[in-house]
């Protein structure tokens, strides 16, 4: 079975097990991570992508700001109390 995806931009064809799939993995990346997560078949697509969806994008960065990383930080804090 093929591993073929379209990028999410453009809508061009790409391989995510491949070394040029964005966003990029360190070597040694499972492929199954790497079918997981890839979504986009180059940079300046990745980066259009992300230019076109500024809002939406810094929305969901200070969601899980929010969300995830403040909420861990507090639960350290009331342990370590």
């Amino acid at each position: 079975m093929s591993t073929a995806r379209t990028c999410k931009n453009c809508g061009k064809k790409f391989y995510p097990k491949s070394y040029y799939s964005y966003p990029q993995f360190y070597y040694g990346t499972s492929d199954d991570d790497k079918l997981a997560y890839a979504r986009f078949h180059s940079l300046g697509c990745m980066t259009d992508f992300l230019r076109n969806n500024k809002e939406a994008f810094a929305n969901f960065v200070d969601g899980i700001y929010e969300n995830v990383i403040q909420n861990e930080t507090t639960i350290d804090q009331i342990i370590n109390k």
